[in-house]
């Protein structure tokens, strides 16, 4: 695992177009400072990211049957939480802190330009959502089926809790429309 700059992601994204079009955003359900080998980016809980390998092209299992042409990124956070059968939750020790959401939506949107890619629920979307629409996400809480919920659910800058691919989605679109030559996140 390696420190990697916004800029060299970027890079990274641009090396990949035409072979990776999708993005999975997880959680590895363990502590803040944690990376993890299984995604090609991990966002520590300072917003800090670290690549585990040198290409988005190469195969990681970070999604089930949902690993070619796709990067998995991963916030380090989510240590014991839960899900309930009813579907509201407990985040755990170590819920997703704001820099984590923030690194994430800015990865997704660079990642998104360098790969030329939609920023949408086709193309980026949390393990949740993958999950659910594979038969074994949230909308199974409660049954031996159910198996993930990473970002299930995140707290929007307006204190209400949504879809966590949504919360993602929307500040990656935001970072699209709204930026400006002069920050660094474009350097």
């Amino acid at each position: 695992m390696r420190a990697v700059t916004r800029k060299e992601v970027f890079q990274m994204g641009l090396r990949a177009r035409g072979a990776v079009d999708r993005i999975y955003v997880h959680w590895t359900a363990g502590h803040y400072d944690q990376p993890c080998r299984e995604y090609h980016l991990s966002i520590t809980g300072t917003g800090g990211v670290y690549a585990s390998c040198e290409e988005l092209t190469t195969l990681l299992s970070h999604t089930w049957h949902r690993n070619s042409g796709a990067v998995g990124m991963a916030l380090c956070c989510c240590h014991d939480a839960v899900l309930y059968a009813d579907r509201s939750f407990d985040l755990g020790r170590c819920p997703p802190t704001v820099l984590q959401v923030e690194e994430c939506a800015i990865l997704c949107f660079l990642l998104a330009e360098a790969l030329g890619i939609p920023i949408d629920p086709r193309s980026i979307m949390t393990h949740a959502e993958a999950a659910d629409l594979d038969g074994y996400g949230p909308a199974l809480a409660g049954t031996p089926r159910f198996e993930r919920w990473d970002l299930y659910r995140l707290m929007d800058h307006d204190g209400v809790w949504r879809s966590g691919g949504d919360v993602i989605r929307g500040k990656a679109l935001w970072y699209r429309y709204h930026r400006r030559p002069d920050l660094p996140y474009l350097h």
